[in-house]
């Protein structure tokens, strides 16, 4: 076993560091991302736990209904990577224009859907005193869709281009931003008001904004994104954005139906008591922290993997796909140990003052930390696919793992009584059913795509329309 694991290791171990250290600061701006949220929820916890609870339900709401939109975006790395691998620089920049229409048109829906949420967050069955501080917050937050929005199809399209670093130092910068403006406004400093909750969305939209504007300064005035935007293209036509919608919304729907999974759950314990919607608010900040590592190294693959199927690079998509995957495995059986073993220590950190709300935490961190191994596994699955272009059966997937499994188990724990942690098992279910499936996926393309290398004369297999 020894011998065999040596192996591996000596066959992998370059294709992981590379994919590593290029992923570093794509991880560093997923984690900027995530760390909004959890900064606003250690900043609004002298607001009490109504407070808490209505920021966790508001954050739910938000992610499920624009997870579309977001995870859409997503397609946008590897297919410049493809583009500019090929120095195509005028498909590079149709992909980017493409990408902007998409980010207008779903942006703009999502705006619209979240605008009636608000005027009727009832539908969601929460506590009367949490529907009440929630409607403030989403809609302050729902001004942040379309900048948020823009901003992803820049870092799309630097990341795509292998300028990592520049998303990565514009979400930090925005992080800080968020903490500074929430100390402005949530308790009122310097003369501000004191808008508590609500002062936290506003801190949100002005951080979001900043972002945006910083991205786009760099993309118009760096030589060698503007040396693509000055490319000559012909009118760009609704077939060339056709492409970016057909392999960007199955994209954002794989996004979205796992995000529902758990932005479903999070209302169902919001309806159980305060107790338990706070301490799921705190562990889910905490499992999305370490997803946003994996997801980063997701993305890098992607790009990655993008470049290794534009060359039509058999072996080094194998040791891309596999490297990564190997990688994930690594990275959060880190996390599984350290929320397995620690998670007292970990759960004070956020709840301090309610010891029925910690008892709670604990028992759902350590179901967090079981199936940390299992959604890094998916995360970087959908990326390594992602980057061969294949997006509509990870979509079925997850379909699969979320709507058929984990939440349907999820419903039935609530009406059965076994309270958050029969929530939190079932989307450990969902998560590892999603693990398999994607990693079975990858190995039935890889042994089609070595058939096809060794009978270069073949179609391609990878026909979108087909699959």
């Amino acid at each position: 076993m020894l011998l065999s694991f040596y192996k591996f290791y000596r066959l992998y171990r370059f294709e992981a560091r590379k994919t590593f250290f290029f992923s570093m600061p794509i991880i560093f701006a997923q984690l900027g991302v995530v760390l909004m949220g959890v900064i606003d929820v250690v900043m609004i916890r002298d607001l009490g736990v109504v407070a808490t609870a209505a920021a966790g339900a508001t954050n739910d709401t938000f992610f499920l209904v624009s997870m579309l939109s977001l995870g859409s975006m997503n397609i946008i790395a590897p297919l410049v990577s493809q583009s500019y691998q090929k120095k195509d620089f005028a498909e590079s920049k149709r992909i980017f224009l493409s990408g902007l229409v998409l980010a207008t048109f779903l942006g703009s829906l999502t705006m619209l859907i979240l605008q009636t949420i608000t005027a009727n967050f009832e539908w969601l069955r929460q506590t009367p005193a949490v529907t009440q501080e929630a409607k403030k917050f989403l809609a302050m937050l729902n001004w942040s869709v379309l900048p948020v929005l823009f901003f992803l199809v820049g870092k799309q399209f630097t990341d795509g281009l292998s300028l990592t670093k520049v998303a990565m130092t514009i979400t930090w910068i925005g992080l800080l931003s968020n903490v500074f403006f929430n100390w402005l406004l949530i308790h009122g400093n310097w003369g501000f008001p004191a808008m508590g909750l609500e002062g936290a969305g506003l801190a949100t939209v002005l951080a979001r904004l900043l972002m945006l504007v910083l991205i786009v300064l760099f993309i118009v005035f760096y030589s060698k994104t503007r040396a693509i935007l000055q490319s000559s293209i012909h009118n760009l036509t609704w077939r060339e954005v056709g492409k970016v919608f057909r392999l960007g919304l199955p994209v954002g729907i794989t996004y979205f139906l796992e995000v529902a999974a758990f932005s479903v759950a999070g209302l169902l314990i919001g309806n159980l008591d305060y107790y338990s919607q706070a301490a799921h608010r705190v562990v889910i900040s905490l499992v999305s922290t370490t997803y946003m590592i994996t997801s980063g190294i997701g993305i890098g693959s992607a790009i990655r993997m993008g470049q290794a199927f534009a060359e039509r690079n058999f072996y080094k998509m194998k040791k891309v796909g596999i490297s990564a995957i190997a990688l994930a495995v690594l990275v959060m059986g880190l996390f599984c140990l350290l929320f397995l073993l620690f998670p007292k220590i970990i759960v004070v950190q956020f709840i301090e003052n309610d010891p029925k709300a910690v008892a709670i935490a604990i028992s759902l961190l350590m179901i967090g930390g079981v199936f940390q191994i299992s959604d890094g596994i998916q995360a970087v699955g959908l990326g390594i696919l992602r980057g061969m272009e294949d997006v509509n059966v990870p979509t079925m997937i997850a379909l699969i793992a979320y709507w058929l499994i984990a939440l349907p188990v999820a419903i039935l724990s609530h009406q059965i009584g076994w309270g958050a942690k029969g929530i939190w098992i079932a989307l450990l279910a969902g998560l590892s059913t999603s693990a398999f499936l994607l990693v079975r996926r990858f190995g039935q393309l890889i042994q089609k795509e070595k058939k096809q290398f060794l009978a270069p004369k073949t179609t391609s297999i990878y026909n979108n329309s087909q699959t």
